[in-house]
């Protein structure tokens, strides 16, 4: 089973110049279920990610957190310098924040590979590029248990379909500042 057959075809993708104060106001969106959001350029190759822990980390910093935990500061304050950071910081683009370490696999690759890098490295979501490093999909653990699913409810499905490109009927939220 390869990987382009279970991927999502369709990530989130954003423009290294988004404002962040668009992703977060997309991502506060209930209807957005993605976590990952890819930052590509104008010809679809991945330049990082950016994911809800990135942005929560912007703004609820440590030294904020600490601090009220620790009594020195109170829920006013906390919220004084949170609502400072976020109009300071609301129209930094998406590749000042963007994470470059993300590893990624390729659409030909077994889905093992997936499964093993998302384990040792403790994410939900692996970027899938193609040979020249353009974002073509992403598979996630969702997408492993999918598969799981399907093979317990199909088990033949794989053997009569193993040269399909797409087992899944996979859509997810997408958008281009």
């Amino acid at each position: 089973m390869r990987i382009e057959q279970i991927m999502r075809h369709d990530p989130t993708r954003v423009g290294p110049k988004e404002p962040i104060q668009k992703i977060i106001s997309w991502y506060a969106n209930p209807g957005n279920r993605s976590r990952y959001t890819y930052v590509v350029d104008e010809r679809g190759t991945l330049l990082g990610v950016i994911t809800m822990m990135e942005l929560l980390g912007q703004f609820l910093t440590p030294e904020i957190v600490g601090k009220h935990e620790q009594g020195v500061i109170n829920e006013n304050e906390v919220m004084q310098r949170l609502l400072r950071t976020l109009d300071a910081s609301k129209n930094k683009p998406a590749k000042d924040i963007m994470r470059q370490d993300l590893p990624t696999v390729r659409p030909g690759d077994f889905f093992l590979e997936a499964r093993l890098l998302l384990r040792e490295r403790k994410i939900t979501a692996l970027p899938v590029v193609d040979g020249q490093g353009a974002l073509v999909g992403e598979v996630t653990r969702r997408t492993l248990l999918r598969l799981l699913d399907q093979v317990l409810r199909e088990p033949n499905l794989f053997s009569l379909k193993k040269d399909c490109k797409n087992l899944f009927d996979s859509s997810s939220e997408f958008f281009i500042g």
